[in-house]
């Protein structure tokens, strides 16, 4: 696995005839996460894709590498991956906050990845079965018994916001870690492991629009500043949150959907091998073959760019200490 996603490469000296460059390499996305999950669906979906768009034409593959949420892929991309171009990640967007309050096993910064672009402007939801014993988000808080919700672990929002929003609201939310994936999630949902789960809305329209439509399951509480356009009847966490600090919190635990789903070259990559590839991303994204894909998926893009990018991560990694070292404490396992 390691293997592949370091190899595929010439020792081409980087800035030297990098139009050419990618002729007849392999690009390796390396996903954070399994198979079948909303981040692998998205890698795939864009390797596809993008090759078109590279210059040469090279040949685009996925190597799933998870754990940890994204960071065992988010360390690795970050020091052990070829900084040719030819080496691309997509980890969960909320190891933001796993590098804020300083979480073990975190050896990177995510100042430093090369960006290229994100995938989704994406609310955080929590989904909820139809036959669950509580239904509505109101009922949970202060109740005695908790409703167990699924996760794949700390650092993935999956994990991390259900704990948040227990804190911040005095709901009787269980966080349960370890599927692998968030389809995985899902499955134990339907096994009834569990009884609902927390993640973005887009992922939820993907992989679960159907236990929406025919009824098996319901949105009932939803994370923003806003009530999402699709989900105006759904409250929003901050209607319920215990006081000021709550809502910074509730707001942290968003943060990382704004710029969901992301790609980054590691450091070090020569800059003109990052512009062709941001520019290809750019390009991929506003691809009609690409976007007919995307809808058959029930997928829609609301790409960010480097720059906005990198300015969410510059507004939440200044937070506070004493506000990170709140969140590390409810979100530690």
């Amino acid at each position: 696995m390691l293997a592949v996603s370091c190899g595929g490469s010439n020792p081409t000296p980087a800035g030297s005839s990098d139009t050419d460059f990618y002729r007849g390499q392999t690009v390796s996305i390396i996903v954070g996460s399994g198979a079948g999950g909303g981040f692998d669906t998205t890698a795939r979906l864009v390797a596809r894709h993008i090759g078109r768009h590279i210059p040469g034409s090279p040949t685009v593959i996925v190597v799933n590498m998870p754990g940890g949420g994204g960071l065992v892929a988010a360390n690795h991309v970050f020091s052990a991956a070829l900084k040719d171009g030819t080496v691309v990640g997509l980890f969960h967007e909320a190891q933001m906050m796993n590098q804020l309050t300083g979480g073990e096993g975190v050896n990177f910064d995510l100042r430093q990845f090369n960006w290229l672009g994100s995938s989704y402007d994406d609310p955080n939801v929590c989904i909820v079965r139809s036959d669950a014993p509580v239904t509505a988000f109101k009922d949970l808080i202060g109740r005695a018994m908790p409703m167990a919700v699924g996760g794949t672990g700390p650092g993935s929002n999956t994990y991390d916001a259900p704990r948040v929003l227990a804190a911040a609201t005095g709901a009787n939310l269980k966080a349960v870690a370890g599927y692998p994936t968030t389809n995985d999630v899902r499955v134990g949902v339907e096994r009834g492991e569990i009884q609902g789960m927390c993640l973005g809305w887009e992922s939820v329209q993907s992989a679960s629009g159907e236990w929406l439509k025919d009824g098996y399951a319901r949105v009932f509480i939803q994370n923003g500043l806003e009530r999402h356009p699709d989900l105006k009847d759904v409250p929003l966490a901050l209607e319920f949150a215990r006081d000021d600090d709550s809502k910074t919190l509730l707001r942290l635990v968003d943060a990382p959907g704004a710029m969901a789903k992301p790609f980054a070259l590691p450091p070090g990559v020569d800059p003109a091998r990052v512009a062709i590839m941001r520019a290809a991303l750019t390009a991929t994204y506003n691809d009609p073959m690409f976007l007919e894909e995307a809808k058959i998926m029930n997928l829609e893009f609301q790409p960010k760019t480097a720059d906005q990018i990198q300015q969410i991560l510059s507004d939440v990694l200044a937070t506070p200490p004493a506000i990170a070292a709140k969140y590390r404490q409810i979100i530690q396992p």
